[in-house]
């Protein structure tokens, strides 16, 4: 089983740092035979995404440089996603914005049927509002809020208390047992993800074929459609 963390702080030791590398600890103690990668974003240099829509045409960015795309690439192949951000301007950090530009999410349904956990970290106050970035980014793309941790913390307070590290254990448990079944959503979210994919997304992408050829065929990749069939046929 395959996990994947993203801390999307621009500083790898800041509180949101502190508690995503807890819950890694953690998901290790319970269970020796997960395999973790983790992600620090503020280390990369990312490039900020241009508009020019050739993922939707190709199914990749032509930015090679910053490996995006090989970090889309491992999100697409997980079992399971924490993300993880810091609260900057009731919002979540640019290095998280940077990612869900450049990741390929909603329209390629990226994280179709995986169990995802959101983390948040807030000093006073949009704490709130970050988180439901986070949590609609999952849902709009196909995923499965299984987890989610909204902590007001000193960013410089670098103790993670008694009380913290039971909560921390509780939904690493959680996030477990959701990441190990096949399908992780409950039946409101399969509706939501229904109705958004099949009323929203499908048929305006299916309207703009030639210029989605990329999406399609990540659906048909996912198994999120056939193969076959005239739309398939025309590209």
């Amino acid at each position: 089983m395959k996990i994947l963390i993203i801390n999307g702080s621009p500083r790898a030791n800041g509180a949101t740092g502190r508690i995503l590398s807890r819950i890694k600890a953690c998901l290790i103690e319970m269970d020796a035979n997960v395999k973790i990668e983790y992600i620090d974003l503020g280390k990369i240099n990312m490039m900020f995404c241009t508009g020019c829509h050739t993922c939707y045409k190709t199914g990749q960015c032509y930015i090679k440089e910053d490996g995006i795309e090989n970090l889309s690439q491992m999100i697409s192949e997980c079992d399971g996603v924490i993300f993880g951000s810091p609260t900057y301007a009731s919002n979540v950090s640019a290095q998280f914005k940077t990612l869900i530009d450049r990741g390929h999410f909603v329209f390629e349904q990226l994280l179709r049927d995986k169990a995802c956990f959101s983390v948040v970290t807030y000093k006073n106050y949009g704490g709130g509002k970050a988180k439901k970035v986070i949590n609609d980014l999952i849902r709009f793309s196909g995923g499965a809020v299984s987890c989610q941790y909204l902590v007001k913390t000193d960013c410089d307070n670098k103790a993670i208390n008694k009380n913290q590290s039971k909560q921390i254990e509780n939904l690493c448990r959680k996030f477990l047992l959701k990441t190990k079944q096949k399908n992780p959503l409950s039946l409101i979210a399969k509706i939501f993800i229904w109705a958004v994919f099949n009323v929203g997304i499908k048929p305006y992408v299916f309207k703009n074929k030639l210029q989605y050829k990329g999406v399609i065929n990540k659906w048909i990749q996912q198994g999120i459609i056939s193969k076959g069939g005239s739309v398939y046929e025309q590209l």
